[in-house]
């Protein structure tokens, strides 16, 4: 289990898509520390039955200041994404936490595949930026698929790391420009197509279900072990 309960602090919430919006938060009873992978639950005073919990990822490793950076999807109708939306600084938002084993090995010394879909990006960009600031590391790709050019999160800067680091390869996919393949499909290709060059990789996988459970499948059937797959869904 992760912390008590405490009350955080708006600091910003700014636009990163039209959809996504950035919120961060300074944690005002203790520091919270956490992995990369990791998310804290927030209590809304919203929905029928306040509060309405709901789970966000932190999108950048642990910092000196003790900021919390999440990021979350504005769903259409949506009490908690519309609540979050119309905060303002100064705000207080209830959370707890940290949660969750979607983590990075540590070290890390063998190849490590990312899949990620849409906001499922967040706790995989605090994994790189963690991994960036270490002396070295191991081959990494990032398969990244998004719904149309405008709902990229972070596209720059994973090609502006991908342009520093010899280690890490960026693979975006635009899923508007298939509309009709399912995106996990395109994403299994590149997967495969670096499974063959016979490293054991470590995947993780980050997402709906419907991209998640098709490619931990898909995985499986090319020998990837079942404790080399790790996963977070979001529905």
């Amino acid at each position: 289990m992760g912390e008590p309960v405490q009350d955080a602090r708006v600091v910003s919430l700014r636009r990163l898509t039209p959809t996504v919006r950035e919120l961060t938060l300074q944690p005002l009873d203790r520091h919270i520390p956490f992995k990369p992978g990791q998310w804290v639950s927030l209590r809304l005073p919203v929905g029928a039955r306040p509060p309405l919990v709901r789970a966000y990822s932190m999108a950048e490793p642990e910092s000196a200041d003790g900021r919390l950076v999440l990021a979350f999807d504005e769903v259409p109708g949506g009490q908690g994404s519309g609540y979050l939306a119309g905060l303002v600084e100064e705000d207080r938002v209830s959370l707890a936490g940290p949660f969750g084993n979607f983590l990075l090995p540590d070290p890390s010394r063998t190849p490590l595949l990312f899949a990620a879909r849409f906001t499922g990006i967040v706790p995989v960009r605090c994994m790189l930026r963690a991994l960036a600031a270490r002396p070295a590391a191991s081959p990494v790709t990032l398969a990244y698929s998004i719904p149309s050019p405008t709902e990229s999160l972070y596209d720059e800067e994973f090609r502006a790391l991908a342009r520093r680091h010899p280690w890490f390869r960026y693979e975006p996919l635009v899923e508007a420009d298939e509309p009709d393949e399912a995106p996990h499909r395109r994403v299994a290709r590149i997967l495969g197509s670096l499974l063959e060059d016979g490293a054991a990789p470590l995947a993780l996988v980050a997402g709906v279900r419907s991209f998640v459970r098709p490619l931990r499948a898909f995985l499986a059937e090319r020998g990837v072990e079942r404790g080399r797959v790790r996963h977070e869904t979001y529905d």
